[in-house]
């Protein structure tokens, strides 16, 4: 840990860094994203973990929330780790987000840094119309970075490893330690405009900004009496008393 500290401070530098890089809409961003990428943050040694917010998928035209928002979002997720950083690098670009170009702009940004791409194993299924050799010139990215791929839900370990040995010019890892959280952004979209909760599938500081910014088709839900809260605060900071002096 604080290798990584000092690292971060600037006191330390190893040559080549490691570096994330987690794309996505994040719309919006979840524990599980959270979850993925700090157990693969631990398993490859990263150093950081960039997460790009897509301005403009191309392969999503329409039913985006605003990318500035989903930005802040992703800034308000990631602040509390101090290896997670939000990146802008896309909206600060015109046009479609292509992951290409994300790529050549953070090797120039970052040096002879050790760029790993973060992706859902979606995009190593054959059948899928946005398989990854169908990306702008998908040899070039391959060139440029390592590839992390996440088991999907309904992807198994094995099925992934096996679409990704036909990919042969890409270097591929199935991060079969990464379970498929039961959790996504469709889920709490979908569960946010029929009223339902989401707590504990995102941060308490994402929240804020869906209720804030009325995304999803917010509306006011049923919540606890402030007595209500501080009762149950309360009656559980009691029963931890009881148990450090009952031993």
């Amino acid at each position: 840990m604080m290798k990584h500290l000092l690292k971060r401070a600037g006191v330390v530098q190893d040559s080549p860094r490691k570096i994330g890089v987690y794309g996505g809409k994040f719309d919006p961003p979840h524990v599980g994203h959270l979850m993925c990428a700090e157990m693969t943050r631990e398993a490859f040694d990263l150093d950081l973990v960039l997460f790009v917010t897509s301005a403009n998928p191309p392969h999503k035209k329409t039913g985006v929330s605003d990318a500035r928002i989903r930005q802040a979002m992703v800034e308000a997720a990631v602040a509390p780790n101090c290896f997670f950083q939000a990146c802008d690098i896309e909206l600060r670009r015109e046009g479609p987000s292509y992951t290409l170009d994300t790529i050549k702009a953070l090797k120039a940004q970052y040096g002879d840094a050790e760029l790993y791409l973060m992706l859902s194993s979606e995009y190593l299924d054959p059948e899928h119309p946005w398989h990854i050799t169908k990306w702008k010139n998908s040899h070039e990215l391959f060139a440029l970075c390592r590839l992390l791929i996440f088991p999907r839900e309904g992807h198994t370990v094995a099925q992934s490893t096996q679409w990704a040995e036909l990919i042969t010019e890409a270097d591929i890892q199935i991060l079969s330690f990464c379970p498929s959280p039961p959790v996504s952004s469709t889920l709490i979209r979908d569960r946010i405009a029929s009223g339902a909760s989401v707590w504990y599938m995102v941060l308490p500081e994402v929240w804020n900004i869906i209720r804030r910014k009325r995304l999803y088709g917010y509306t006011v839900a049923r919540r606890c009496t402030f007595c209500q809260k501080y009762w149950n605060r309360l009656k559980a900071l009691g029963r931890a008393v009881t148990l450090v002096f009952s031993r």
